[in-house]
């Protein structure tokens, strides 16, 4: 075994010499190699906490994408098959019969559609009067706020109304057709269906 005076540089990587060494140069050899030592921990350590904030950013920016289906898209159409009489302030206006409903995002039970996504959506909606003597008033209404307005009826038989808006949604909003007032008719007919409609669907996410 060589004495401490002797050091092999193998610790380096180095082929291995032996070397004829002081005290004070073995001391500061080992200092040195001290130092290293504590670096390489000290970087190790940065390295494994950079990978968790990488990991972080990333859930974060698939978290913020649109989860829309497989397919991309979300389109409804839905009409009304039966008339509607004695309609109230207010009143939800239910088109039962889906024609489509792609994204599953139409609710017939109440006639409601709720965004799956934040973005633009396009949507008509039409209802059919018929009455001889009076108008209707609808509102298509976003959380309950109207976005847009639908009167027909000139006081003739039979009057289709539509109307079309253009509406940024937040995930989770709800849009409804409802009966605005009771101050001219209360009711909508269906006349066989495809008079009377709800439709919409997803021009762009967010």
């Amino acid at each position: 075994m060589f004495p401490l005076q002797f050091i092999c540089l193998l610790l380096l990587g180095i082929r291995c010499h032996a070397f004829l060494l002081d005290d004070d140069s073995l001391s500061n050899l080992l200092q040195l190699l001290q130092r290293e030592k504590v670096a390489r921990g000290l970087l190790e350590t940065e390295i494994v906490n950079l990978r968790a904030d990488i990991a972080q950013v990333n859930r974060r920016h698939h978290s913020s994408q649109c989860q829309c289906p497989v397919s991309k898209a979300v389109a409804f159409s839905a009409t009304l098959t039966h008339d509607i009489t004695n309609l109230g302030v207010s009143q939800p206006i239910i088109y039962d019969k889906v024609i489509t409903n792609v994204g599953g995002a139409y609710d017939a039970r109440h006639g409601s559609f709720r965004a799956p996504v934040s973005g633009t959506y396009k949507f008509s909606f039409s209802v059919l009067q018929g009455t001889s003597a009076m108008y209707i008033a609808v509102e298509l209404v976003r959380n309950g706020s109207p976005i847009g307005r639908v009167r027909t009826g000139d006081y003739g038989y039979y009057a289709v109304g539509t109307n079309i808006v253009n509406v940024h949604l937040d995930a989770e909003d709800d849009v409804w057709v409802q009966h605005q007032d009771n101050l001219g008719s209360r009711i909508v007919k269906a006349n066989g269906g495809g008079f009377s409609l709800f439709t919409g669907h997803l021009v762009k996410a967010d």
